[in-house]
């Protein structure tokens, strides 16, 4: 990876990267809102005396866009950039108030203290962005690509280097190597987002809430999207025949796939809402195919 990518992640929960243009600078996601110091630390030893010019968000979940608020205060010109419905999204009272209750439970479960206080109002998307928009940073550029499944707002990112940034939608990598499944609101639209990612054929590959997948890794990763999804999906229809409600399904669910490594690496309620949120999708589209 080019030295441009800085990883300045400010804590667990939500990657961040750092990307270097010549005349402009770049944040994709910020992580959540305890992470806001660190991650301002980090940011301010990368620029130095340079500014931040763009915050781009993948989604509107709170473990993407939670220091967005601290971020603005620290550099107020910088252009949070994110999908129309993610700018809708965090018009709604009802969504900022769940984000600032996520926070605060984010931060207890990290030992991060008590959220220090922020401002609602600096919790925007400034400008949207559409499939294939270009933003030139100087010798850099990144391209936008609309990848829905894990919510109706998910992009990807494709640095002018061949570096993609996924979105959640096609899945998160686990330390192990093991792929989470991320469709939420599709599951259809996630299958064809990871086939849209993997048309790219990009040089190097950052999976959500991972990081840098390996050389070894590389060849097989878009399949193991795919067959993650797949597995999921199986899983769900099979307990749905046999005549499990979702409630059922939940607690069988996560008695499969919730192993060890996944309990260190999210939060037991994002995993059940991830959870949810698939079984639902997966019973959804299933009477709307037959």
């Amino acid at each position: 990876m080019m030295n441009e990518i800085v990883d300045v992640t400010g804590g667990k929960g939500g990657n961040s990267f750092l990307i270097l243009g010549k005349e402009k600078t770049a944040l994709i996601d910020c992580g959540m809102a305890y992470c806001g110091d660190k991650l301002i630390s980090n940011i301010r030893q990368v620029l130095d005396t340079r500014v931040l010019d763009y915050i781009f968000i993948s989604h509107s979940h709170y473990d993407h866009v939670g220091a967005i608020p601290y971020l603005k205060r620290t550099w107020p010109d910088s252009m949070v950039l994110g999908a129309e419905h993610a700018q809708r999204i965090l018009h709604r009272q009802n969504a900022l108030h769940t984000i600032r209750e996520l926070a605060r439970q984010a931060a207890q479960i990290y030992n991060a203290g008590i959220l220090e206080e922020y401002d609602d109002a600096l919790l925007k998307v400034d400008h949207c962005i559409y499939d294939g928009d270009i933003m030139e940073l100087g010798g850099s550029s990144i391209t936008v690509i609309e990848t829905q499944g894990h919510t109706k707002c998910s992009l990807s990112f494709l640095i002018s280097d061949g570096t993609l940034f996924p979105s959640e939608t096609t899945g998160c990598m686990s330390k192990t190597g093991k792929i989470y499944p991320g469709f939420i609101t599709s599951y259809s639209e996630a299958i064809a987002s990871i086939h849209k990612c993997q048309a790219i054929n990009p040089r190097f590959i950052i999976s959500p809430h991972f990081g840098l997948v390996s050389e070894d890794d590389r060849p097989g990763y878009w399949q193991n999207c795919l067959t993650a999804i797949e597995e999921t999906k199986e899983f769900i229809l099979r307990l749905f025949k046999q005549g499990y409600n979702n409630e059922e399904i939940l607690i069988e669910y996560e008695k499969m796939f919730r192993d060890e490594q996944s309990r260190l690496e999210q939060p037991t309620n994002a995993f059940r809402l991830n959870a949810q949120g698939m079984i639902k999708t997966v019973l959804k589209e299933k009477v709307f195919s037959a």
